[in-house]
């Protein structure tokens, strides 16, 4: 007798019509499949009939979804019924399911460099800060995709002295007849300040190609007065403009097979699947928006963008060159000056030069400095190059350019670690009001002043022991530990967490600076992540840290060193955010900067600053403290 075949699960995937990634997604997820178990696949179509018309909203039944983006109501249908599910986006809600997504910072990074190679003096980003849209499950809203690739693009053009302009596109409903002619609008008045030559970053492939026809209605030359280089490949978006639209290939078949894989293993039993994967990115595909090169010779173009990435910081030699490409020197030359008209040491030269120009007007940058980071053998060498190449000194160039130079320092912050309660949110009163809840049950007392005095900032397994100890054997810690979780995640869920002031602000603008994002609470983790999905922040945040997880909370180091090992980076490059005294205590023993928000501290502690709110700190100001700077001076409220 014929065993019956196993009934394959059921996988439903939703990606919106309007992206392009869908067929590169399912291509990943079908290789999955096939190395590992065949689903049943369902899409979203509309095909007149030729296929049955599926809806994958909160009321489909099957084993798991894939999805672009979803509501808080779907996803917490999904949660229900025990359903897996996987997010492709950025943005939007996530109720503690896992996202496969793009490294945006890394998008970010390779944008600059590809724009870095087209020798352009300035540089320019562009993208959309706020989208409108009628579909709940587009998540629309302030986009956090765009400014962690603004983080990426300026912490690369950083290394070469750059500073990008950014503009955000204003929010406006899409569906609207006329709205892209408004956005059109928008991006011309936006290109028509910017400088010759520059290169822009568009975030996004459509945008790109608006970009390029607002370039065009302006008579901007593209690529020699702006280079333009987009995000995702769409090759509707990249050939619907002339010049073609260089763009960095979205990584779609192995986000596919990641989501698959997450998946799978949710609905095989794992249960700790949460937070974010990033995929990396690899692939620039230049195309005439950018090609300001325009060299017919691959082995002279391959070299010359290697001279114009590498010479800023390293004196090449031409023999490196011949290395590099397997012809030799006289080869390497005579082309070179077929091509450019002059030898490759005069390229060199040429680029070294204008680099060098341009740390100069950066004033606070000595001269010992800027020729260590070129790679000169000492100042006084620097010097010479420069007088050989211009006639002039470095200090009679720095004096001709007199008050019309910028300052940019590099930022010294790697990294900032949010304390939350109190910090982030004002749960403490909330924590207050559950243990309060909690001891009342069993004929206890808590008084506001005692919590805030002796509780706050402590690990709730602390604060538990503190309450068994001083209220004795006939104390029912079991009970009481059921009782405040009980009463805690009543407070938290009658109403959406509202962040404290200048914190939504705040991550925006450290996301922008490519700043990663940390949390140190003492908080257990299931309460960290249920603030953070009641409140959307939970995106922003690379790493968390969490009481539950240390041995010694704080005012001991544990907790912020455990953040800063996750991160990466040493406790001394990181500021941290705290509330408390006992944070403030834990932060300054690990190493770490930090800034004081709530009450005045003892000012006379080093590496202490207060800022009262967040709020009241100016963008200005973050960039002093990142690049840091040891003094705070909040703007009056």
């Amino acid at each position: 007798m014929k065993q019956p075949h196993p009934a394959r699960r059921s996988v439903g995937f939703r990606h919106p019509v309007w992206s392009c990634y869908a067929p590169q997604i399912l291509g990943g997820i079908v290789d999955f499949m096939r190395e590992h178990e065949l689903w049943r696949l369902a899409t979203e179509n509309d095909l007149f009939g030729e296929m049955e018309a599926v809806k994958l909203d909160h009321d489909w039944h099957g084993d798991g979804l894939i999805l672009f983006r979803a509501t808080e109501e779907e996803l917490a249908a999904f949660r229900q019924r025990g359903q897996a599910v996987v997010l492709t986006s950025t943005e939007g809600p996530d109720l503690g399911f896992p996202r496969v997504v793009t490294d945006n910072a890394m998008i970010g990074r390779l944008a600059a460099e590809h724009l870095i190679e087209c020798s352009v003096g300035h540089f320019a980003f562009l993208a959309r800060g706020e989208t409108y849209y009628r579909e709940e499950q587009f998540a629309p809203g302030h986009r956090r995709y765009s400014r962690e690739r603004l983080g990426g693009f300026r912490t690369k053009l950083a290394e070469y002295g750059a500073e990008p302009v950014v503009h955000y596109l204003k929010g406006r409903p899409l569906w609207k007849a006329q709205t892209w002619r408004e956005i059109e609008t928008e991006v011309m008045a936006f290109l028509d300040t910017l400088p010759s030559p520059c290169g822009l970053f568009v975030a996004d492939d459509p945008l790109g190609a608006v970009a390029l026809r607002a370039a065009d209605r302006l008579g901007r030359k593209v690529p020699a007065d702006l280079a333009v280089i987009g995000f995702g490949d769409d090759a509707v978006c990249c050939y619907a403009t002339w010049p073609a639209l260089s763009s960095i290939a979205y990584p779609g078949r192995e986000v596919g097979r990641k989501a698959a894989e997450l998946l799978w293993r949710q609905m095989n039993g794992e249960t700790s699947l949460s937070g974010r994967i990033e995929i990396p990115v690899g692939k620039v595909i230049a195309r005439e928006s950018s090609d300001t090169l325009a060299i017919a010779d691959p082995d002279v173009r391959d070299l010359v963008r290697h001279i114009r990435l590498t010479a800023p910081h390293d004196s090449l030699r031409v023999s490196e060159l011949a290395e590099r490409s397997n012809l030799s020197m006289t080869t390497i030359k005579a082309r070179f000056s077929s091509l450019l008209g002059h030898g490759p040491k005069q390229e060199i030269q040429r680029v070294r030069l204008r680099h060098l120009q341009h740390l100069l007007s950066h004033t606070e940058l000595s001269l010992a400095v800027i020729a260590r980071d070129m790679n000169f053998g000492s100042a006084h060498e620097l010097s010479r190059f420069f007088l050989i190449e211009t006639g002039m000194r470095p200090t009679e160039y720095r004096e001709s350019l007199g008050n019309h130079s910028t300052a940019s320092k590099p930022a010294a912050v790697q990294a900032v670690v949010f304390d939350m309660d109190g910090t982030l949110f004002d749960t403490e009163k909330l924590y207050y009001e559950a243990y309060r809840r909690a001891l009342e049950n069993q004929g206890g007392i808590l008084e506001k002043e005692v919590y805030f005095q002796h509780h706050a900032g402590t690990t709730n397994a602390a604060i538990e022991a503190k309450f068994a100890e001083h209220f004795g054997p006939d104390f029912d810690l079991a009970r009481f530990r059921a009782d405040w979780h009980e009463a805690w995640k009543s407070l938290v869920g009658r109403k959406a967490l509202k962040p404290l002031p200048g914190i939504q602000e705040a991550l925006e603008l450290l996301t922008e600076a490519g700043v990663p994002l940390a949390i140190a609470s003492s908080s257990d983790r299931v309460d960290i992540d249920l603030c953070l999905q009641a409140s959307g922040l939970a995106p922003w945040f690379r790493v968390i840290a969490s009481g539950d997880e240390v041995e010694e909370s704080k005012p001991a180091p544990e907790i912020y060193q455990l953040a800063c090992r996750r991160l990466g980076v040493e406790p001394s490059d990181c500021l941290a955010i705290e509330d408390t005294q006992h944070g403030v205590d834990a932060a300054l023993s690990a190493g770490m900067r930090v800034i004081k928000v709530g009450e005045v501290p003892d000012q006379s502690r080093e590496g202490l600053l207060f800022a009262g709110s967040l709020d009241r700190i100016e963008r200005s100001q973050w960039a002093e403290l990142l690049a840091g700077s040891p003094e705070l001076r909040p703007r009056a409220s």
